[in-house]
């Protein structure tokens, strides 16, 4: 079959040599959200400086309005310069002009012509998104404007390839449709003539599935957890809301420090049933708290006093990432007393700050006994507080 494809214009372009993975995005505008640029910041992110040097976004600004996609472009621009100077962020468009016949009056009825040309049309973003894509890498990770990611999930993905034997088509990082599907980059134009050859007859997410089958790979190869969670909450038709989650999906993987014995109390207001001991070690959920204060403060009294010689502290999520601590410090404490809300420490010393609403301190040399951690707020914010994870590593 004809491939239909034109480069019709790149809005931001680079020349850069192939790297390991790169990441495709097609998106088009929704009129009650656009969580295009939260998508594209998780992605960031959620990267280390070593991972920023694999992969490259290619956003694919798939609406029929040339002016709205260059809007949305130098919105793009504004907010992630850097990373279009890294050469790791291309953004761009085609034309509908270019595309094959989105209809057929004699291939359906005429009251559901809307939804077959929007499916139709999916199918053609997906495969021009696909084919554009070939070239820039060893390995392509499909994902969706309304997504977020886990954290690292650029060497989770590479460790489990490094770790998979054997002949494969697609491997699913998530359990929603299209999100989060890998693909060898050798595949890619395989994958856009295969979309393009049923584009008006199966919608796009049964097409990724018969690929794969296609490809002498009879079933799908899932990776659990989940790395990437749906945040949107607009339909494809843009006619009522609906919030679909993934359930495996987990934002923080890996080492998550030693099991201890503590308490956790604070003074700021909860929220629903969110308390404390949610996070407090070695729980696995979390705190979230509202109207936080200057002097609003979240201290861990352990069981028996520690030597800590790495601490991470996060705060936020990549649903919520606003709510961060966006102005505070951590300290440790010694000599435990009670008070009148809970178990606390005489004496605090300083250890270090927040830093976009994390806290990191490693010093294999640190010797000193603890009894408390606190987490000290220093300026009042609107935003909730959310407390995802407190890991803490012990002298062994």
């Amino acid at each position: 079959a004809q491939l239909y494809f034109l480069r019709n214009m790149m809005l931001v372009l680079s020349l850069f040599p192939p790297g390991f993975m790169s990441i495709g995005i097609s998106s088009i505008y929704k009129d009650k959200e656009q969580p295009l640029l939260v998508t594209v910041e998780s992605i960031f992110s959620h990267c280390s400086p070593e991972e920023l040097k694999k992969i490259v976004l290619v956003i694919y600004l798939a609406n029929d309005n040339s002016e709205l996609n260059v809007e949305i472009a130098e919105d793009i621009k504004a907010k992630f310069s850097e990373h279009i100077n890294e050469k790791r962020l291309l953004v761009i468009q085609s034309s509908t002009a270019s595309y094959p016949p989105l209809w057929n009056s004699k291939e359906g009825q005429q009251d559901n012509r809307k939804n077959i040309v929007y499916a139709a049309k999916q199918n053609v973003d997906y495969a021009y998104l696909v084919n554009f894509c070939t070239n820039l890498s060893q390995y392509y990770l499909m994902l969706e404007d309304d997504i977020v990611c886990a954290s690292n999930f650029v060497s989770i993905i590479q460790s489990y390839l490094h770790d998979t034997d054997g002949h494969w088509s697609t491997i699913a990082f998530s359990t929603l449709g299209s999100i989060g599907k890998l693909y060898h980059n050798a595949d890619l134009t395989k994958l856009a003539r295969f979309l393009l050859m049923f584009y008006r007859n199966v919608p796009v997410n049964y097409l990724f599935e018969l690929f794969h089958k296609s490809q002498a790979q009879e079933f799908l190869i899932n990776f659990r957890p989940s790395l990437f969670q749906h945040i949107g909450r607009v339909s494809s038709f843009h006619e009522f809301e609906t919030a679909i989650n993934d359930p495996e999906f987990e934002e923080d993987l890996g080492d998550s420090g030693d099991f201890l014995s503590a308490s956790c109390f604070t003074n700021i207001p909860i929220i629903l049933n969110y308390p404390p001991e949610n996070v407090c070690p070695p729980g696995k959920g979390f705190f979230w708290g509202k109207e936080v204060a200057a002097d609003s403060f979240f201290t861990i009294v352990f069981g028996n006093p520690i030597i800590a010689q790495k601490i991470r502290i996060y705060t936020g999520s990549a649903e919520y990432a606003k709510d961060i601590l966006y102005d505070g410090f951590v300290e440790e404490g010694r000599l435990k007393v009670h008070s009148e809300e809970g178990q606390t420490c005489m004496i605090f010393k300083k250890i270090g700050t927040f830093k976009n609403g994390h806290f990191e301190l490693e010093d294999k040399r640190r010797n000193n006994d603890i009894e408390c951690l606190r987490i000290q707020v220093t300026a009042p914010q609107t935003q909730w507080l959310r407390i995802r994870k407190i890991n803490i590593w012990l002298k062994k």
